[in-house]
């Protein structure tokens, strides 16, 4: 009872106050807005960016120029460098390689242009994303006589043909072959950004991949470091500029990176920067409602010293101050909710295409909800804590005893009660 007696009584003061409330909620929930987008962002985008199964531990590399002050290189090789260094290295348990390849569609109403990815045959198996219908291809498909197969994307399948699930099984002209459809991948699949994604054999002596580059990916070992893949393929690279000297600057090193730190490096530092700013503003916003809070609270020192008098204990005061501070954290929280939502609308409809990986998905998460959550609790307990303690040094305490206590002042506080 006495808790809902305190939420009437705080509503009442509301109603009297609503700008102080709409001030309050607003500061307070532009700020929990701004941070969660900000930290949705990050969360997505350089936290867990891929759907695919342990990417943290899938790096790549490339052969940088020292000649040269960019900080990239070549990270695609043609067959013959890419098995040497899937044969040779000492670092990777697995690798898998990928190509851009045009694929052209021949179907009744004529010929369509995709866009297509030749991989590696375990490269579906490496990445461990099944199927969101059918099934994905898989070393079978690679071996002498299997009937070509491929699989298709998510966007292709909702966009050309309708989310049409009879799809499976169907036989396309692909190249002017006849390829059967074995599997629609999810929406977040978007493995080299292709359409379609064929099998590829890595092999110097097929017309067709003897003349592709190959991206190469692997998986390192347990306890393998990025620097120790660099030491270990240093002496393969220089083997192979031997071999193929048109291939290689006359000097280079070789510079390995994450899989993640390839495609978001570029922009990491701006999003930590942000996420910094935002986290002040969000600081700020909190200090100039607790300071509300405050002098709202030192406005009803009188009322709080008529109250104590009355017989109400700290316990009971701090309370009901407590309340109303958990009340408008509970507004600030809603209304940031509603506001970051908007706010990664925007930042998504914002962002150039090929900005961030395809991969990423930005959405307001879990982790990220909690968090918001925690920022309002907290919030709640600083501004209610707060003012209620210093009510009690610089008012309460003088009010309580004080003679000169009018029965004028105890019957309109008692009226305001």
């Amino acid at each position: 009872m006495s808790l809902w007696h305190d939420i009437r009584f705080a509503l009442r003061g509301f109603r009297k106050q609503p700008s102080f409330v709409l001030l309050a909620v607003t500061a307070l929930g532009l700020g929990i807005g701004a941070a969660t987008t900000i930290f949705s962002v990050i969360q997505n985008v350089l936290l867990d960016p891929f759907p695919y199964t342990d990417a943290a531990r899938v790096a790549t590399f490339h052969v940088h120029n020292v000649a040269d002050s960019s900080p990239f290189g070549r990270s695609a090789f043609p067959p013959s460098e890419f098995l040497e260094y899937e044969r040779s290295n000492h670092v990777f348990s697995e690798a898998i390689g990928g190509s851009f390849e045009d694929v052209l569609y021949t179907g009744s109403q004529g010929a369509e242009l995709w866009q297509g990815g030749g991989v590696t045959s375990n490269t579906f198996r490496f990445l461990g994303v099944p199927a969101m219908l059918g099934r994905v291809m898989t070393p079978e498909d690679a071996k002498p006589g299997a009937p070509p197969v491929f699989v298709m994307s998510y966007k292709l399948w909702v966009k050309r043909f309708n989310s049409d699930p009879g799809l499976l099984g169907k036989r396309f002209i692909l190249n002017n072959v006849p390829m059967t459809l074995v599997g629609i991948m999810p929406k977040r699949f978007t493995k080299l950004g292709a359409d379609v994604w064929l099998v590829m054999k890595v092999d110097p002596a097929d017309p067709v991949s003897g003349q592709q580059f190959f991206r190469f990916q692997a998986r390192l070992k347990p306890g393998v470091t990025l620097k120790q893949v660099e030491a270990d393929l240093t002496p393969i690279a220089h083997h192979l500029a031997e071999l193929y000297p048109k291939n290689y600057p006359l000097k280079f090193d070789i510079r390995a990176e994450s899989w993640l730190d390839s495609l978001v490096q570029q922009f990491r530092t701006t999003l930590y920067t942000l996420a910094a700013a935002v986290g002040l503003l969000l600081l700020i916003a909190c200090g100039n409602v607790a300071n509300m809070l405050l002098a709202r609270a030192t406005a009803r020192e009188k009322e709080m010293a008529i109250r104590a008098s009355l017989g109400a204990s700290r316990t009971r005061i701090v309370g009901q101050l407590l309340v109303e501070s958990v009340m408008l954290a509970l507004g600030g929280a809603v209304l940031g909710c509603a506001s970051a939502y908007a706010g990664i609308h925007a930042v998504t409809g914002m962002m150039p295409e090929g900005l961030i990986p395809q991969e990423v998905e930005i959405r307001l998460n879990t982790p990220v909800l909690l968090f918001s959550i925690a920022i309002a609790i907290v919030t709640a307990l600083l501004f209610g804590l707060a003012p209620g303690i210093d009510l009690f040094k610089i008012g309460i305490i003088r009010h309580s005893f004080d003679p000169r206590l009018r029965r004028n002042d105890l019957v309109v506080a008692c009226h305001h009660y």
